[in-house]
């Protein structure tokens, strides 16, 4: 790979734009231009209205979250801005949960929803497209039924079928794109306290590490109620999520994407009502946080990973 080709910084004579039939309507803001290097792993079905630059960043963040639920069987999410407003699970593979599904990702947190991208893990059927009553800059979806494009092409919403391919998670710095792998594995452990259904444990991580870091979600029943990130403090991500929870709080599961550095932010979930936290350790507090958690009659789960996302 040449890196000259890279090399962008104050030079834009040596950008060599490549759309291969993507022309993109503007870049982060309507005023900058946006630049495609390669040959974006999607397939456009409808383009209702000009894609842009965000509309591409934040279909792919609906999507890697979408596809990593999976692990669970199936599940929704709705982005805005590369941020979860909402994501549930799926159940069984009928159509009627998957349909209550993205009814209930939607409404974990509908102001946010209004003009987001929802992806989903599973094919998107007409019936689904019926039954969304809210606007949607974006769906993305492992596959559309035809009768689905059709009745979705008379809106300006965009329709992409992802292609197969590895999400890596990159920046462009110092005139270099700058790559880390993006990977989600492992098993949590149960440290103490009540065992909780394992599904809403890994769901509560999944979304987690969507998140921007510091990062916490709350999830309860198969569905987020609170998200807090991209916060320089844990504390005030764990208010975030508590605050936008509210009474949903009361017996829910919290996700930390990386360790409590102290007992703070631990306490705010415990007060809210929270019952179990599932998250990385490895601070030198960790005695104290666990003890504290421990003596609250919380459960704990040892995270497998760390899951910042800057």
């Amino acid at each position: 790979m040449d890196s000259k080709r890279f090399d962008i910084v104050g030079k834009e004579d040596r950008i060599e734009q490549k759309l291969h039939d993507i022309e993109l309507r503007y870049g982060e803001n309507s005023h900058e231009r946006a630049f495609v290097f390669g040959k974006p792993q999607f397939e456009l079905l409808h383009e209702g209205k000009q894609l842009s630059y965000n509309n591409i960043l934040d279909a792919e963040a609906a999507w890697v979250l979408a596809k990593n639920l999976e692990i669970i069987g199936g599940g929704v999410a709705v982005i805005k801005h590369q941020t979860p407003c909402g994501a549930a699970y799926i159940s069984n593979n009928s159509e009627e949960e998957k349909i209550r599904a993205i009814d209930r990702a939607i409404k974990a947190d509908s102001e946010s929803s209004y003009g987001g991208i929802l992806a989903t893990s599973f094919t998107f059927t007409l019936n689904m497209a019926k039954s969304i009553n809210t606007y949607l800059e974006v769906i993305v979806a492992l596959d559309f039924e035809k009768e689905a494009i059709e009745y979705l092409s008379k809106k300006k919403v965009r329709l992409i079928k992802p292609e197969d391919y590895i999400p890596y998670a990159g920046r462009v710095a110092f005139g270099s794109i700058v790559l880390s792998e993006r990977k989600f594995e492992g098993e949590p452990e149960c440290l103490f306290g009540d065992k909780f259904d394992i599904r809403d444990v890994k769901f509560a991580l999944i979304v987690v590490e969507a998140v921007k870091s510091n990062a916490i979600v709350l999830v309860k029943d198969g569905v987020t109620v609170g998200i807090g990130g991209g916060q320089p403090s844990r504390k005030r991500s764990a208010w975030i999520a508590t605050t936008l929870a509210g009474e949903n709080s009361v017996g829910a599961i919290a996700a930390s994407d990386a360790f409590f550095p102290f007992t703070d932010g631990l306490e705010i979930l415990i007060n809210a009502g929270v019952k179990c936290v599932v998250a990385p350790i490895g601070s030198i507090r960790d005695e104290e946080v666990l003890n504290f958690a421990r003596e609250r009659g919380i459960t704990f789960y040892k995270s497998p990973i760390r899951l910042f996302r800057h």
